[in-house]
């Protein structure tokens, strides 16, 4: 139970105790006194009465006298009774009035009874004992006096009592406010927001702890900003150019050994190889500073380009007057429109000094399982007959052994139409042997025999042509069927584009099973990119989804530490780090402290950590002394057939 509770309930039991006992108090007194009245008030009419009667009592013919005396007193209806007697107690005379009480409820008659005493008085003739007269007052006058005392007394305790319960509220509250900040400032530090609370309070007590707390929380917030610092300290000293800003060459060759051998993603797609065509004469004729300057311009026209969210795409400066731009799932148009585009803003900005041109582009296209070497000699061949071209560019021509657009479009509609997906699982395991959850990894057969579709075609074929969300509820819904009788948690993958779509959004919340359980054992992996790039309907998606029981990961994480900002608004479960900084990563000390950086960040937000594409002993044991939570890969365990 809450303290405001236990507090207000505590002192409001206080307070009716005290009203009740208050009440009972002044009643109880109150029918004492007019008790004590009635005795008194029976007691001098029963002196005075017979005083005046005493004379005639010994005669008989006197006592219609007597009767009359009587009744004058009697009738007044402030008695219950009169009873003469002679000396012989025998009855003379006697008079009653109704016990009925009028104006008082019953109820308080039976719980406040009033028994009025009965007064007697001797009669003496003389020295002669002439008879007794015996008196009782009527309760009745006593019950409507004592009935509207209480009432009275319960009204004006009843004012006292309301004013105290107000006070109480306000004291209570002035009590649990600055508490309740408290707890949820304890709350927020915990998810890593650090706010201050701004109300302090005026109670020397409560505001100790008040500003007690504000000073851990500004304390947390600077230890939390300078481990995010350090970790873009680490990234930008390893991974970044440090004249333009973007990646240098380092981050180039992780990122593109990560994707020409990464079986999961299977990527695709096309590297720009961009030459600053004229940057030798500049510096030779005009200096160094003119040398970066003009690299810089060419920098920042490049990555202005790259900011259209329907682009895939990462630059990277790979030596003095080289760029190159990874461009992933994208089609051979959107590549040569974006050279095109490249081209003209170069063009644009070009200056008499750059006798040779600002840039010449040269293109070539990659995909799951090529060599890098292959690929740079393509796009160094296309760079060269660029040169000469007119157009300052040129794609390298290849054998393209891929399905046709159309013949990917007649695949993907059969595939939706069968609405089945076949999956193999990978475990997720921590140091323990224990399986935090398997991923699976969908497939699909041919139409002409029992092999499998290439998913490093289908996927970005999918993304090419519009399918990419229509593909994702297919493998959802086939996986959601298969899970009701599967004991164990799943993750899925959901692509970038997917989670852009509010119709996606609305398709997977309705497709969710209302066991919350059921959806406890789904794990949904979304990338990195989706967080830089999300909205806030993408923040309302997930938090929808984890009120379901859905848990979530965020992968390829690492890549770009502005997603870091982005953590405390999704609270994902877990993060996969990137598997370009997992690669070899025993051999690699940039890497482990980049890594131990954003281990430290995520477990400061109580996010555990997952590692992939982990392949031999030696990485696994380098990422368990990093404190990574699970791992995932060959060497932990292969995709095997499901059970399901």
């Amino acid at each position: 139970m809450p303290l405001s509770k236990q507090l207000g309930l505590s002192l409001l039991a206080v307070l009716i105790l005290v009203f009740i006992g208050t009440l009972w108090i002044n009643v109880t007194n109150t029918r004492n006194f007019v008790a004590q009245q009635l005795a008194s008030h029976a007691q001098d009419t029963a002196t005075s009465l017979g005083l005046s009667i005493a004379p005639y009592v010994a005669e008989t013919d006197d006592l219609p006298i007597v009767d009359t005396m009587m009744n004058a007193i009697f009738d007044r209806g402030f008695y219950q009774s009169m009873v003469l007697r002679d000396a012989n107690q025998q009855i003379l005379i006697e008079k009653h009035n109704p016990s009925q009480v009028e104006g008082v409820p019953s109820w308080f008659v039976e719980l406040l009874p009033l028994i009025p005493p009965e007064s007697s008085t001797d009669l003496n003739d003389g020295w002669t004992m002439a008879g007794t007269l015996m008196v009782k007052s009527h309760p009745g006058f006593g019950y409507q006096q004592l009935w509207q005392n209480a009432v009275q007394s319960f009204w004006m305790i009843l004012a006292v009592f309301i004013g105290a319960l107000v006070l109480l509220y306000g004291l209570v509250t002035m009590i649990t406010t600055p508490l309740l900040a408290v707890i949820r400032q304890a709350d927020a530090i915990s998810k890593q927001q650090f706010e201050q609370i701004k109300g302090i309070p005026r109670t020397p007590e409560l505001k100790r702890i008040v500003l007690a707390v504000n000073r851990m929380s500004a304390q947390l917030a600077k230890l939390f900003t300078q481990l995010t610092n350090q970790a873009e300290r680490y990234r930008d000293y390893s991974y970044q150019d440090t004249l333009t800003g973007v990646a240098n060459r380092r981050a180039f060759e992780l990122a593109f050994e990560q994707l020409l051998t990464d079986s999961e993603q299977h990527s695709q797609g096309y590297l720009l190889l961009i030459r600053l065509t004229s940057l030798s004469e500049v510096n030779n004729e005009q200096g160094y500073q003119a040398g970066d300057e003009y690299v810089k311009l060419v920098s920042q026209e490049l990555q202005s380009l790259l900011t259209q969210p329907e682009l895939n795409g990462t630059l990277y400066r790979i030596s003095g007057a080289d760029f190159v731009l990874l461009l992933e799932d994208t089609a051979q148009q959107a590549c040569i429109t974006l050279t095109e585009a490249i081209i003209a803003q170069l063009n644009a900005v070009e200056k008499s000094e750059y006798r040779l041109g600002t840039a010449h582009v040269g293109a070539g296209s990659f995909s799951f399982g090529d060599s890098r070497t292959d690929i740079l000699e393509r796009a160094d061949n296309a760079l060269a007959g660029a040169s000469v071209a007119t157009q300052r560019w040129q794609l390298s021509h290849q054998q393209d052994v891929l399905h046709s657009n159309t013949q990917w479009r007649d695949q993907l509609n059969t595939i939706l139409q069968q609405k089945h997906a076949d999956f193999v699982a990978q475990p997720i395991k921590n140091h323990k042997d224990e399986v935090l959850y398997s991923e699976w990894f969908a497939r699909f057969s041919t139409d002409k025999n029992e092999s499998y579709l290439p998913m490093g075609q289908l996927v970005p074929a999918s993304v090419r042509l519009n399918y990419a969300q229509k593909l994702d509820e297919l493998l959802i819904a086939s996986a959601l069927i298969k899970l009701k009788d599967h004991p164990h948690a799943i993750g899925l993958n959901v692509s970038r584009l997917s989670l852009s779509q509010t119709s996606f959004h609305q398709w997977l919340l309705r497709a969710l099973p209302d066991d919350k359980a059921t959806c406890a054992r789904l794990v949904l992996e979304i990338p990195e990119r989706a967080l830089v790039n999300g909205t806030e309907d993408l923040v309302r998606f997930i938090a929808q989804l984890k009120s379901r029981g859905v848990r979530i990961t965020v992968e390829r994480f690492g890549a770009q530490l502005a997603a870091i900002t982005h953590l405390r608004h999704i609270r994902p479960d877990y993060l996969k780090l990137d598997g370009r900084f997992v690669r070899n990563i025993h051999n690699e000390p940039d890497n482990q402290l980049f890594v131990q950086s954003l281990v430290n960040i995520a477990h400061g937000l109580n996010i555990q950590v997952i590692a992939e594409m982990i392949e031999s002993e030696a990485e696994a044991a380098c990422l368990q002394d990093l404190f990574v939570d699970y791992l995932q890969g060959f060497y932990i365990g292969k995709p095997a057939e499901t059970k399901v």
